[in-house]
């Protein structure tokens, strides 16, 4: 009885929500709505494409979330808060009076993430929210497998059989957002080539692609790009400094290029204002300095299969360039279900390839899947050691960095939280501001998972 009551309340929010979303739109709809999707990169794309179109168009970013909450309390320009019950009151107090936060927006930039198959995680949810006039498709990977394993229940299928059955149904609903809309113009990643998407542009490393990668260039101090439009020709150069950037940020710059160029803008108003005003989340390839002169690459904030694998290549060649010890702490993929071995044992592939000096794993899936392996294939040459949290992971790598290590913090965010064993090893204390998960409501969350507020050590 309990679980049909809360089920009705959330409808009813959602709903709620996504009225007020819809008269936002209808009072002040911007010129165009840009959606982004794909498996990873979403948020790194809204920040590109936003740093491009601001200098020259009154911009407005869906910063709140790509989710069924995120995107409308985006669209009237409410914070969430720590989502507490009375955050939740506010939400609800407050939706009447922001139906104007659209004014004046020329361009409205919206992440669209989904979850699940079904409703309101899924794509055709999204879409009975809002409709983008420009469609972006970055990437599709295996993540969030586990809730797309319900649809296969009946079915006995082996485990490649049903992997690529599940990656085809995850393609499938990220694809709704040109496929179900149609929309004006849309940018898509190569790969999904297939998917009867005549008449839209690509970006991919073929011939056929309307820009191509063409070269990739990381160091300390900067990132480099390089592309080349199918149209004329081309090169197209991009230097981001400060951040290491993997080379899968191949996808998300060529995005938005061609996003760029569809609305007037020319190669040079792209390269000089994407250079100028680039910013990244918490957390998703920041540098910091550590103790004992060890660089600190954290990309905490989440984990994929294919981020983890661009990450370790990265943080790879920069111990090669920079003759550092190379230390991997590595956290579970979640929200993998059936797929979490296959996924896990990619990773190990790579690890054993780039032959570290050290690895710290944590969390139940890295135990199960990658420790056995690492210890077995590598023996005395390479230290491996699980620690049950990040916490005790961070103590643990404290007490043995290696002088001038470069460090790599890649996991999940489901109960991994390696943002944690990041403090550990800070050299600049203040620097935990600058970590992604610092707010009230996830360090209340964190305290409760770790037992006792060891956290804020």
């Amino acid at each position: 009885m309990f679980g049909k009551v809360y089920n009705l309340f959330v409808w009813g929010l959602l709903y709620y929500l996504r009225f007020f979303a819809w008269v936002a739109l209808y009072l002040n709809r911007p010129k165009k709505i840009i959606g982004i999707t794909g498996s990873v990169g979403k948020s790194s794309a809204r920040n590109a494409i936003d740093a491009i179109l601001r200098d020259h168009f009154k911009t407005m970013v869906v910063k709140q979330g790509n989710s069924e909450t995120g995107v409308p309390l985006g669209i009237l320009g409410i914070n969430p808060g720590n989502y507490t019950f009375f955050d939740w009151l506010r939400i609800i107090f407050t939706c009447p009076f922001k139906i104007d936060n659209l004014k004046g927006s020329e361009y409205l930039i919206v992440e669209m993430g989904i979850d699940s198959p079904l409703p309101p995680k899924n794509m055709d949810y999204l879409l009975t929210i809002i409709k983008p006039d420009i469609a972006v498709i970055l990437n599709v990977y295996p993540v969030h497998t586990a809730q797309f394993d319900v649809l296969f229940k009946e079915k006995k299928l082996a485990g490649v059989s049903k992997s690529r059955m599940i990656l085809e149904k995850i393609i499938e609903e990220k694809m709704k957002l040109i496929t179900l809309v149609r929309p004006k113009f849309a940018v898509y990643n190569e790969n999904l080539a297939s998917h009867n998407l005549a008449g839209y542009e690509s970006f991919g490393t073929s011939n056929r692609a309307n820009i191509k990668f063409i070269n990739y260039i990381v160091n300390l101090k900067e990132s480099q790009f390089e592309f080349q439009m199918k149209e004329g020709l081309e090169k197209v150069n991009i230097t981001i400094k400060n951040y290491l950037l993997p080379v899968g940020y191949n996808e998300i710059f060529a995005a938005s290029i061609l996003v760029a160029r569809k609305l007037g803008l020319t190669n040079e108003k792209i390269k000089s204002s994407l250079e100028k005003n680039f910013l990244l989340p918490a957390s998703r390839g920041s540098l910091f300095k550590g103790l004992k002169s060890t660089l600190i690459i954290d990309s905490s904030y989440n984990a994929s299969r294919e981020a983890v694998i661009n990450f370790i290549d990265l943080t790879s060649d920069l111990s090669k360039q920079e003759k550092r010890p190379l230390v991997f702490v590595l956290g579970d993929m979640r929200e993998l279900g059936d797929e979490a071995r296959e996924e896990h044992m990619k990773i190990v592939e790579r690890i054993i390839e780039k032959k570290p000096n050290r690895v710290i794993l944590t969390g139940p899936l890295t135990k199960k899947y990658i420790l056995p392996v690492l210890k077995k294939r590598f023996r005395k040459t390479v230290k491996v050691k699980w620690l049950k949290t990040s916490i005790l992971a961070g103590e643990f790598l404290k007490r043995h960095l290696p002088y001038r290590g470069i460090i790599l913090f890649k996991g999940s965010q489901n109960e991994i939280f390696l943002e944690e064993a990041v403090k550990k090893i800070l050299k600049n204390k203040e620097d935990f501001k600058k970590l992604c998960r610092q707010n009230d409501f996830w360090l209340n969350k964190k305290r409760r998972f770790f037992l006792g507020g060891v956290t804020s050590g």
